[in-house]
């Protein structure tokens, strides 16, 4: 990705304070960000639209697409690349039902700041997974980049993550199994927290009950009523990342935790 084009991208919504107050993007820079692929028009489209769009990305990006994406992610920190995988599993349910409300899926889209999304998706793996034109931009970005196969490493890191889900205390909520994970991978916790709502979006943890008590404060999104007696599903677990594993080296190794 172009370095100068990110960086245009960044500075119209970001600064050292955190997110600015008003966007504005230099002409001249604008259009080069956008020859380069990285910062976009302003989109209007229609419900339906949008899902044709979305059910033609997904009859030529698949499941294993994504789940190598978001392995390879592991050492290789293209945030991006990680991104996929919870837009791929919204789409996918979006598309099934074609009946979700509301700022998820609307009638109509007008003016939509595209560029906004593309900075999250880019600077922390997207914030807005649930919304069907996210998972839009999000899917036609992901078609046209080059993906890493998974290295050991990234197996072993990913597994070790498990690990340390299936580990966690009766009680222990998102917050604490977050900073838990500062220990077992590398990272910040923005990035710690943006994996776990992935992992929470594609049911790979799944809360056993959604009558628990939780902070009004909380900006968790798909695993806020997760706990730790929940651990991770281990069926999904398989259904997204079995040909992964599937190496004589690899193959059971998540079956063991």
């Amino acid at each position: 990705m172009d370095k100068k084009a990110k960086d245009i991208l960044f500075k119209t919504y970001w600064s050292s304070q955190g997110w600015k107050g008003s966007y504005q993007t230099d002409p001249a820079d604008f259009a080069y960000a956008k020859s380069m692929g990285v910062m976009f028009d302003k989109l209007s489209i229609s419900k339906q639209e949008l899902l044709d769009k979305l059910k033609e990305l997904l009859r030529t990006i698949s499941k294993e697409d994504v789940a190598n994406a978001f392995l390879s992610s592991l050492t290789n920190k293209r945030l991006e690349l990680r991104s996929a995988f919870a837009s791929w599993v919204n789409a996918s349910k979006i598309i099934q039902t074609e009946t979700v409300d509301g700022w998820l899926l609307r009638e109509k889209y007008v003016d939509e700041d595209l560029n906004v999304m593309n900075s999250e998706r880019l600077k922390w793996g997207g914030v807005r997974h649930s919304h069907a034109i996210y998972n839009y931009l999000d899917l036609t970005l992901f078609s046209k980049l080059s993906i890493d196969k998974p290295s050991d490493e990234d197996i072993a890191i990913f597994c070790s993550i498990l690990e340390a889900i299936n580990q966690s205390a009766v009680g222990e909520t998102p917050s604490k199994l977050r900073d838990r994970l500062k220990d077992v991978y590398k990272s910040s916790k923005e990035e710690r927290s943006n994996l776990l709502e992935i992992l929470g979006c594609c049911h790979i943890l799944q809360p056993g009950s959604y009558k628990r008590s939780t902070s009004f404060k909380s900006d968790w999104q798909f695993v806020e009523y997760w706990r730790g007696e929940d651990k991770f599903d281990a069926n999904a677990v398989f259904h997204y990342f079995q040909r992964s594993f599937d190496t004589p080296s690899n193959k059971m190794t998540v079956v063991k935790i």
